[in-house]
């Protein structure tokens, strides 16, 4: 493209200031793409962040990956050989085993509460899991899980302790069903005392509220008919997870999946809704940059004489188009810089200063932010696309000007 292309759009959006109709028309023109782009950034930026945290939060109680037993007993040594060998890709795992039991009321001495009683290795979990970091401890000092689960001690949902009237340090008793205790319709309970080494909160309210957890060796003392019947998989990062999946399936024959397989619905809802805020807010971007239309339109109603003797001396018309092309592209590339400019800045405050509170039905207590230089790329690209599509639509109508009429009656 020619030096003088650019030097006569330059000079007339220069120009524009002079007259107060253009120059009213090109700071609205700015204005819509600084918003359309900042709150195309930002809202993107926010969605980004609810679902990584969510993600997060979830993989943080969930391992990565779940070998499951389906019911029968696995064998951690074997299965954890074969891992070490022939699975490079697997960080580290862990077994778990699951059960069921009743826990007494310490008020009402109802046995109305039922939960999960969940047998971890207290060793390993911490590789594969963050429920370490979830525990709170009545002391001051920070605790392992090997010492908060050590002989009988269980760790106990922050809900489930509410509820249940349960208190840090206190002896429970669980009553347990035993397939050998079941005759006919009736049940016989044994039970089994423990103490509640401390309490968890995950912000997931099936764990909250309906779980404990305790060491695999005092699992064995609940259950002495159940075995191993889970085991999580931490990966190497960046490690395929679902080649990995299919690999493990294959060399198995086991049941596993990853941790969104246990919500399918909540992640297909992130998603869904992360790609339907971007949509309509380009929507709402395309609606502004539609103003560079109307900003063209008067630009070229105003140069219309110019334009003529511009064809007169035999100026192109591709590069009198492109001359226009310029100023619209001009108010949609500074446009949209600095609506990109202010939307990192509130991203960054939301990063650091998380002040926006929201109620216990999110996954999150306030209001995430995540910003990726993807986000602001793809914005931009949007942004000065759909700005292009507009520009171009409107400056080539200087092609259909009539030089000897323009030159006849305005020049």
């Amino acid at each position: 493209m020619k030096r003088y292309v650019f030097f006569l759009g330059w000079r007339y959006t220069l120009g524009s200031r002079d007259e107060q109709s253009i120059s009213t028309m090109l700071a609205i023109s700015f204005l819509g793409i600084f918003i359309g782009s900042f709150a195309l950034a930002l809202v993107a930026s926010v969605m980004n962040g609810f679902e990584h945290v969510t993600h997060k939060k979830m993989r943080g109680i969930h391992s990565q990956i779940t070998i499951h037993g389906d019911g029968q007993h696995l064998n951690t040594e074997s299965i954890g050989t074969v891992l070490e060998r022939e699975f490079p890709q697997v960080k580290s795992f862990s077994p778990r085993a699951e059960g069921h039991a009743l826990i007494q009321d310490q008020e009402t001495e109802d046995l109305h509460n039922i939960v999960v009683v969940k047998g971890i290795d207290p060793v390993r979990e911490p590789t594969i899991s963050s429920l370490e970091e979830k525990v709170s401890s009545e002391q001051n000092e920070k605790k392992s899980l090997a010492e908060l689960l050590s002989e009988n001690n269980i760790l106990v949902g922050k809900k489930l302790a509410r509820n249940a009237g349960i208190y840090i340090n206190q002896p429970i008793t669980l009553f347990i069903a035993s397939e050998k205790n079941i005759r006919g319709k009736k049940i016989k309970l044994k039970d089994k005392k423990a103490i509640v080494g401390a309490s968890f909160k995950t912000g997931i309210d099936e764990f909250d509220s309906g779980a404990m957890f305790c060491s695999l060796d005092f699992f064995k003392k609940l259950f002495p008919d159940s075995g191993v019947t889970q085991i999580g998989l931490q990966l190497q990062e960046g490690a395929d997870e679902a080649a990995t999946i299919e690999a493990l399936k294959k060399r198995f024959g086991l049941n596993i999946y990853s941790w969104k397989d246990l919500y399918p619905a909540l992640v297909a809802a992130l998603k869904l809704e992360k790609y339907a805020m971007f949509f309509i807010l380009a929507l709402i971007t395309l609606v502004a940059s539609m103003n560079i239309i109307s900003l063209m339109f008067m630009q070229i109603a105003r140069k219309r004489a110019d334009i003529a003797i511009l064809k007169a001396m035999g100026m192109p018309d591709a590069d009198i188009s492109y001359t226009f092309l310029f100023i619209g592209m001009f108010v949609a590339f500074f446009g949209s810089v600095f609506g990109l400019l202010f939307a990192f800045g509130a991203g960054w405050i939301l990063e650091t200063y998380p002040f926006i509170s929201l109620p216990d039905a999110y996954y999150v207590s306030h209001l995430p932010s995540r910003m990726t230089v993807s986000i602001f790329l793809i914005v931009f690209a949007v942004v000065m696309i759909l700005s292009f599509f507009s520009t171009w639509f409107s400056a080539r109508r200087t092609r259909k000007i009539n030089v000897s009429q323009v030159l006849r009656f305005e020049g």
